[in-house]
């Protein structure tokens, strides 16, 4: 329960990393630049796995993403 002197809670937005032009898959990362094209929204995930754990250093053993790279 919140007190009447805390502030709002702030509500954070996700938005979908992945999009599609032209038949091509790209990803979005932090800093909002785009990464491919990638023949298939599987293979555009798989990189993203490893662009994340190679720049960022995140493990993404636990991510349930058919086509991933583990």
């Amino acid at each position: 329960m919140a007190r009447a002197d805390d502030p709002p809670a702030k509500r954070y937005f996700q938005s979908d990393r992945f999009f599609q032009v032209d038949k091509q898959w790209f990803f979005y990362v932090r800093e909002k630049k785009e990464q491919g094209p990638f023949p298939t929204k599987e293979s555009a995930q798989s990189e993203l796995h490893a662009y994340l754990k190679t720049q960022v250093g995140i493990s993404t053993d636990a991510w349930d993403v058919p086509g991933a790279t583990r």
